[in-house]
C-alpha cells in the first residue's frame, strides 16, 4: 500500500503542474473496454457536435496490453490520458479509469461514468470485493476505485440499488437514463438494413431461423472444454430439426473460443437474430429491448453461482426459466410458446427507455451538470 500511496502523489504532482494551464471546451471519452470507441462514445459524440458544436471531443480507448511490456505500456498511455483530462471540461467513461479516481480534479470539471452494461447480471466491483473474481479489497480502497463521479446514470429502477452498491454510491446519486445505444436497439428501420446487409454478405443465414448463442466469459475457470461441448450439445439438438435452425455461435470477446463470423460483435449480429441464447451474460438487455425471445442456457448453474454471485434471483427472476439441457432448450424454442409479456416485464424492470433519445438526454444531462459543478 506504500507503494500505491508514493504512485498517487507523484500523479497528482504531475497532474497539478497539468492543470496550471486552462481547460478548453472539450469533452473528453476514455475507456480500457476496447481499442475502439464504443458505440455509445459515437452516438454521444456525435450528439455533442450536433447540439454544441463549439466544443469538440477527444476519444482515448485503450485495453490494458498482455504482460509486463503490456502493462508498462498502458502505464506511458496514462500519462496521456492525464494530460488530455486535465484541460477538459468534461470526461465521459465507460468503465474504471485509474486516474479519474485517484486525482484531484477542478472543480469545475464533471466526470461521467455510463458503464458499459445496460442491465444488471453479474455482482461487480464493491459487491465482490475479496471474492474469486474480485478485486483485494485493500488495493481498491487505495486506488479509490470508482471515486470522483459527478454523474452516474442507469438504466432502470430495478438497476439503482445494484449499480450504486457496485460503485459505493448512494442510490439517489446515480441518474435513471438508458446508454445511448438503446436508440439504435430501437431503430427498426436501421435494424432491417442491417440485417439485410448481414444476409447480403452471408447469404447462408438468410434461409432458416437464426440463433445466436453468446454466453458469458468465466473469469478463473478451465472454460474451454465445458464451452466446446455447450456448443456441440446446441448444434447436435439443432441438428434433430434438419435445415430449419442456424446457430450462430458468438464467444465473449475475453474468451479464449472462437466465433462465427468474427468480423460481426454480438451486437452487430442481433439484427440477423430471431432467437437469442445467453447464460449470465447482460446482452440479453440488448436483446430484450430489440423484443427478440431469449432464453437462458445455464449448463453449469451450480459451479457458476459458487463462484460468482449475480444481483437478480436468478433462478426464480429470468423470463422463461433456465434450461440445462440443450435438448430441453430447443424443444423449448420449436414450440413457439413463448411468453412476450414474461420477457418483456423483466425488460421493464431493468431498463426505462425514454421518450425521444437516449444519447440527447444525456448529453443535455452533462452539459447541465458541468454548468453547474463546483466540486467533486
Amino acid at each position: 500500500m506504500i507503494i500505491i500511496k508514493l504512485i498517487k502523489s507523484v500523479l497528482n504532482l504531475i497532474y497539478r503542474l497539468m492543470c496550471l494551464g486552462d481547460t478548453k471546451k472539450k469533452v473528453l471519452f476514455m475507456s480500457r473496454q476496447s481499442n475502439e470507441p464504443s458505440l455509445d462514445f459515437r452516438l454521444i459524440s456525435d450528439e455533442i457536435e450536433r447540439s454544441h458544436p463549439d466544443y469538440r471531443t477527444v476519444m482515448m480507448c485503450r485495453k490494458v496490453g498482455a504482460g509486463l511490456a503490456g502493462k508498462a505500456s498502458y502505464a506511458l498511455y496514462v500519462l496521456r490520458q492525464m494530460s488530455q483530462m486535465a484541460g477538459s471540461r468534461m470526461v465521459v467513461l465507460d468503465s474504471y479509469c485509474v486516474p479519474a479516481s485517484i486525482l484531484k480534479h477542478r472543480s469545475h470539471q464533471t466526470i461521467a461514468q455510463i458503464w458499459h452494461s445496460i442491465g444488471t447480471m453479474k455482482k461487480n466491483s464493491y459487491s465482490i470485493l475479496d471474492e474469486p473474481e474480485g478485486r483485494s479489497s485493500k488495493i481498491a480502497y487505495a486506488l479509490d476505485m470508482h471515486k470522483n463521479y459527478d454523474i452516474i446514470i442507469c438504466a432502470g429502477e430495478g438497476y439503482r440499488n445494484y449499480l450504486a452498491e457496485s460503485f459505493n454510491y448512494p442510490p439517489e446519486a446515480l441518474t435513471i437514463l438508458p446508454l445511448p445505444r438503446t436508440d439504435v436497439l430501437r431503430d427498426e428501420e436501421a435494424r432491417a438494413l442491417r440485417r439485410a446487409g448481414i444476409f447480403k454478405a452471408h447469404p447462408e443465414l438468410a434461409k432458416g431461423v437464426n440463433i445466436i448463442y453468446a454466453p458469458t466469459f468465466r473469469k478463473g475457470m478451465d472454460e474451454q472444454e465445458p464451452f466446446r461441448k455447450a456448443v456441440t450439445a446446441l448444434k447436435a439438438a439443432a441438428a434433430e430439426y434438419g435445415d430449419k435452425y442456424n446457430l450462430i455461435v458468438k464467444a465473449h470477446p475475453l474468451s479464449e473460443v472462437e466465433s462465427d463470423y468474427p468480423e460481426y460483435s454480438t451486437m452487430d449480429m442481433l439484427p440477423a437474430a430471431d432467437f437469442f441464447i445467453s447464460d449470465y451474460s447482460c446482452v440479453i438487455y440488448e436483446a430484450g429491448v430489440m423484443k427478440i425471445p431469449f432464453f437462458f442456457y445455464a449448463y453449469d448453474y451450480e459451479e457458476y453461482m459458487s463462484r460468482r454471485s449475480v444481483y437478480i434471483d436468478y433462478a426464480n427472476e429470468i423470463p422463461g426459466g433456465m434450461y440445462k439441457k440443450a435438448s430441453d432448450l430447443l424443444e423449448a424454442i420449436d414450440s413457439g410458446r413463448y411468453d412476450t409479456k414474461e420477457m418483456e416485464a423483466f425488460i421493464d424492470k431493468y431498463v426505462d427507455l425514454p421518450d425521444g433519445s437516449a444519447a440527447e438526454k444525456f448529453v443535455e444531462l452533462l452539459f447541465s451538470k458541468s454548468e453547474g459543478t463546483s466540486g467533486h
